[in-house]
């Protein structure tokens, strides 16, 4: 039977999230103990704030190791915003933190040197579109049927992978090419809000359960 973990390190409302994975007729818990955490067939991080604090929590309930363990059994694991920034290495948000380092790349401002009047937080709806154009998605938490659906953002912060193949779909804002899915393996994270983005938000958390 899967049982889908939601990681709970106080970092963000996740009542939403536990509401979209019940809709969607999975069990589903919230926890930071480790042992349920590794058991788990698919786990879920969350996470709203800022980057130095999540991984302040995540060391707190010693959970570093207990993600990089479950991730080894290649399980899936999805980053939701803020969690899918942590999966990455490094993060320069107030400083210099690093992360969990199962996704190459960094986490840096949103900028745009041609268009000083862009607004941080980029909050709002945005159109995903695969990476180069490309007509199709092979990954498993996007279909094509999703390709130039809107999804919900709230974030000051993108996601850089070092490999550009590892980012699997982004949106345009402001003129702004922003990073909205990445993935390397089972391991996947969203910078948008599945669990705030209607039905295509609802598929995207199917296709994750189904894995």
């Amino acid at each position: 039977m899967k049982k889908i973990t939601i990681i709970d390190y106080e970092c963000g409302n996740i009542l939403n999230l536990v509401r979209a994975i019940k809709f969607l007729d999975y069990e589903v818990e919230t926890t930071h103990d480790n042992k349920k955490i590794i058991n788990s067939s698919h786990v879920i991080l969350p996470g709203v704030g800022a980057f130095g604090n999540a991984m302040k929590q995540i060391e707190k309930y010693n959970l570093r190791n207990t993600i990089l363990e479950y991730a080894k059994f290649n399980k899936p694991l999805l980053g939701i915003c803020l969690g899918m920034q942590i999966l990455l290495t490094t993060s320069y948000e107030f400083g210099f933190h690093k992360g969990l380092g199962l996704i190459e790349g960094e986490v840096i401002k949103i900028s745009n040197k041609k268009n000083k009047e862009i607004k941080v937080p980029h909050i709002g709806w945005n159109e995903l579109y695969p990476v180069n154009n490309e007509k199709e998605w092979k990954n498993k938490i996007l279909k094509n049927s999703l390709i130039g659906k809107s999804f919900y953002f709230v974030h000051s912060f993108v996601c850089l992978t070092k490999k550009p193949e590892e980012t699997i779909a982004v949106c345009n804002y402001s003129g702004i090419s922003i990073p909205a899915v990445v993935s390397v393996n089972n391991v996947f994270g969203c910078q948008f809000h599945p669990e705030k983005s209607s039905d295509n938000g609802l598929n995207v958390l199917k296709n994750f359960c189904e894995i």
